[in-house]
């Protein structure tokens, strides 16, 4: 594991808290250098083998590197958790930047919208 922080983009290896004892899943970094604690903590979406009607397809032009050809990954933006910079158990590779706002923007509408609140993005 790295000891470098992790930046907005980057896919990681680390426990998922949402299924206890299971295998580590990959993580799609959303949030890293504006949180109070840079390089111990990001904020993340969750990455599946699962090709879930809202889930997002990573497709091999969004990878800038780490991908594997021989399996589609997805990406759940309403599957979101802080992870601890101490549990990445291995770094995968990165995603592009629009790939990674992409995510974000659907992480943020999904959270925004359960309380009314209208989120106007800068273009």
């Amino acid at each position: 594991m790295s000891d470098d922080p992790f930046r907005a983009g980057d896919v990681f290896w680390a426990p998922d808290p949402y299924n206890e004892g299971s295998r580590p899943r990959p993580w799609l970094v959303l949030a890293a250098d504006t949180l109070p604690y840079r390089g111990e903590e990001y904020i993340c979406a969750g990455l599946t083998l699962s090709d879930l009607p809202k889930n997002v397809e990573i497709k091999s032009t969004n990878w800038v590197t780490g991908n594997d050809p021989t399996k589609t990954s997805y990406c759940s933006p309403w599957v979101l958790s802080t992870i601890k910079h101490d549990s990445v158990s291995a770094p995968q590779g990165y995603v592009t930047d629009e790939f990674a706002e992409t995510i974000l923007r659907q992480a943020v509408e999904y959270l925004a919208d359960d309380i009314g609140l209208d989120i106007e993005f800068a273009t």
